[in-house]
């Protein structure tokens, strides 16, 4: 295990690859300068987020219930590994103990960090390979800046909209499992809260 490093999510931001792609930024945790990108769907971006921001659903999610079945299961979930990098494309395994006997599955990396964060799992990357693809600080400063501009995200401002015709529009999103723009109206909120 000791050529193994632990990641941590640094961020899921919109991508300017595609409308339907973002970002998945993840960080060693013992060498926080080590920081790499992951370009994911957003169906996988919107299961990260979801869990990130603690917002709870009408329904489980597809990794919400992929948990439930290995809950249910002879499954142990142990960790999550990102295991290499070939022509631009990320590879994990998913790591389970089934009655003492260790199975590995391959996955993307994108749901193994899903059903990690679910299960309070770790992620890990091996130490070689985080420092062959790791973005040193200058260039990730320049793909934030990238980011920033690359889509428009509407955002409400205080005095645009009302509180309580924010919490409707809250509750129209997570009816219509929009969870994107749930967590986005959730933040608005707060800032309006907060300036009360």
């Amino acid at each position: 295990m000791n050529d193994y490093l632990k990641l941590s999510i640094v961020s899921v931001s919109p991508s300017s690859v595609g409308a339907s792609s973002f970002i998945l930024l993840l960080q060693s945790e013992e060498f926080p300068n080590l920081r790499f990108p992951i370009v994911i769907g957003n169906q996988e971006a919107q299961a990260i987020s979801v869990y990130l921001e603690q917002i709870q659903t009408s329904r489980p999610l597809t990794h919400d219930l992929f948990i439930q079945v290995i809950e249910k299961s002879n499954l142990d979930l142990n960790r999550v590994l990102i295991t290499d990098f070939k022509e631009g494309i990320f590879y994990a395994k998913i790591e389970f103990f089934q009655d003492g006997v260790l199975i590995e599955l391959d996955a993307r990396p994108s749901d193994s960090i899903a059903l990690a964060l679910r299960a309070q799992k770790n992620i890990y990357i091996k130490e070689s390979l985080l420092k062959s693809i790791c973005i040193p600080d200058e260039e990730e400063e320049e793909m934030e800046e990238d980011l920033s501009f690359s889509v428009d995200i509407p955002v409400y401002q205080p005095s645009n909209i009302s509180l309580a015709d924010l919490e409707d529009l809250l509750q129209k999103a997570l009816l219509e499992e929009n969870y994107e723009e749930a967590a986005r109206l959730r933040d608005q909120i707060e800032v309006l809260n907060n300036q009360k």
